[in-house]
């Protein structure tokens, strides 16, 4: 157990500066660029989330994050309600903020981009300018991307606060 919680916080420190760095990144920089870019940010946001193992690198930085963070969490407090919500509460605080970050990115991103990369697929074979449904729904979806890397990034914020303050 001596050598596992060096390596385990290393993995959660590694994971999570991968995870948190790229979310912000998308959110302040590659997305507002590929809004402006109109129909070319849809078909290169396509071919990131479809195309590549982007999607697998962080959902897996995600999870490693979260995992490793839980079985980290247990000796650094001891398991003591004293401790998790007096000395320790902006470590407790973050950790509730990073385990809601990996789900809205699971349950808001993760779906959405799958379905919109369902939907591209399905606007590339069908040829042709897509439909007004088609474009739409593109929309929403992308919609809802935003509003879930808008949550996720205030969340991740809070977690990195939250894991960094003085104890």
């Amino acid at each position: 157990m001596a050598i596992l919680f060096p390596i385990l916080r290393i993995a959660h420190i590694a994971a999570a500066i991968f995870w948190v760095g790229t979310s912000l990144f998308m959110l302040f920089f590659l997305e507002p660029t590929v809004r402006s870019l109109g129909p070319d940010g849809g078909k290169f946001m396509q071919r990131l989330l479809g195309g590549t193992r982007f999607s697998l690198a962080i959902s897996a930085a995600a999870m490693i994050t979260i995992l490793a963070g839980l079985i980290l969490y247990g000796p650094v407090t001891g398991g003591s309600a004293q401790i998790m919500f007096g000395q320790r509460l902006p470590l407790t605080i973050g950790a509730i903020a990073g385990i809601a970050a990996g789900i809205v990115g699971g349950a808001m991103q993760g779906r959405a981009s799958g379905q919109l990369t369902a939907l591209g697929a399905r606007m590339a074979k069908a040829g042709g300018p897509p439909s007004p449904a088609d474009l739409a729904e593109m929309q929403r979806l992308q919609g809802v991307i935003r509003q879930g890397s808008l949550w996720g990034g205030a969340l991740m914020i809070v977690a990195v606060v939250g894991m960094t303050w003085p104890r």
